[in-house]
């Protein structure tokens, strides 16, 4: 792997484009003075080019293929986003309304977890940093062709450990990793090897630190992970709404462009899910908008998710204008029907 592949994320750095989020009303004021925050000078972007990454992992995934007598023609390529879905998220309407209610109990349980001011407690990072660590975990994830599930679970596994624990700056990208790799240890039939995720950031740290963080963030989290996503309640949203292909990765666009705000943590992942449903219903003028306004899905808050929906519309404008553009150019594919380019319009 060459070295302009392998990518130490300067954390300390913030790009030349912020996300501008000072129209969010955040559900507490952070006391801490500007002049306490660190001091953090502006730079290019990170470029994360993806053809030696795709070809060193390959050749990293290469032996276990073969012991399991896997096609390996397609190297990291398991199977077609459409496919996949189908796969995750084959069930019943007839059993809609029973799926719904117990995704949004485990919701309830899993998101106390969550502390939607948690950067109150950080003393070494803030949200513009957790904004480009997430930029580039989707960055690897869209890379390395794993399932969606895999990157909301460890986005999730990220803000959970940090509700509880501080982090010093150096072991922000570490946990990233590691976040990651547990992920991908709970939903992926392959995945990397432990030397892979250390090249991802220029073999930063050792062996030993990947192991010793893994086994931290399994104990603060008490083993307790496999929290639903927004990623599930849409799936099955889009199943009830009858989306399109194209309809689908348009909302899957918004949902993982919300990763990457922290503010956005003030809403439930089921709220945020509804809200990306109601844009592709609105965008794409199908008729499903009076099963949202006339409140047929379970549990929901229309002014939650129109104001869920307006957060959503302002920060994909913000990104557009944003160093940040892993999700821009992951939706801007022909994987995902470029619909990154309906966006321009919005």
């Amino acid at each position: 792997m060459s070295s302009s592949n392998q990518k130490k994320l300067h954390l300390d750095e913030i790009f030349q484009n912020e996300i501008n989020t000072s129209s969010y009303q955040s559900n507490q004021e952070d006391p801490k003075p500007e002049e306490e925050k660190a001091q953090i000078p502006k730079t290019n972007p990170i470029q994360l080019t993806g053809g030696n990454i795709q070809t060193t992992i390959s050749s990293m995934y290469q032996n276990t293929q073969q012991d399991a007598h896997l096609d390996t023609s397609n190297d990291l390529i398991f199977s077609s986003p459409s496919i996949q879905m189908n796969l995750e998220y084959s069930f019943a309407k007839d059993y809609f309304d029973e799926v719904y209610q117990n995704l949004l109990l485990d919701e309830l349980r899993f998101y106390k977890k969550v502390n939607c001011n948690y950067m109150i407690l950080q003393k070494e990072i803030n949200d513009k940093m957790r904004a480009i660590l997430v930029d580039w975990l989707i960055d690897i994830h869209f890379k390395l062709n794993l399932k969606k599930k895999t990157l909301f679970q460890c986005i999730f596994i990220i803000d959970a450990f940090l509700s509880k624990n501080e982090i010093e700056r150096k072991n922000f990208q570490l946990l990233g990793m590691v976040a990651l790799l547990i992920a991908c240890k709970q939903n992926e039939t392959i995945y990397p090897p432990l030397r892979a995720f250390l090249a991802f950031s220029d073999n930063l740290y050792t062996l030993e630190e990947l192991i010793n963080m893994e086994i931290k963030v399994i104990r603060s989290l008490e083993f307790d992970i496999l929290a639903p996503t927004a990623d599930d309640f849409f799936m099955i949203n889009a199943e009830y709404f009858e989306f399109t292909e194209k309809q689908k990765f348009f909302g899957e666009y918004f949902l993982d462009a919300s990763l990457i705000d922290y503010h956005l943590l003030k809403y439930k992942q089921s709220t945020i899910a509804v809200a990306c449903g109601y844009i592709v219903i609105k965008f794409f003028n199908l008729n499903g908008i009076h099963l949202i306004v006339n409140n047929t899905l379970p549990d929901i808050n229309l002014n939650d998710v129109k104001n869920c929906a307006k957060d959503l519309c302002f920060l994909m404008k913000n990104l557009s204008n944003s160093s940040l553009g892993s999700t821009k150019n992951k939706y801007g594919s022909d994987k995902y029907m470029n619909v990154a380019q309906f966006c321009e319009n919005i």
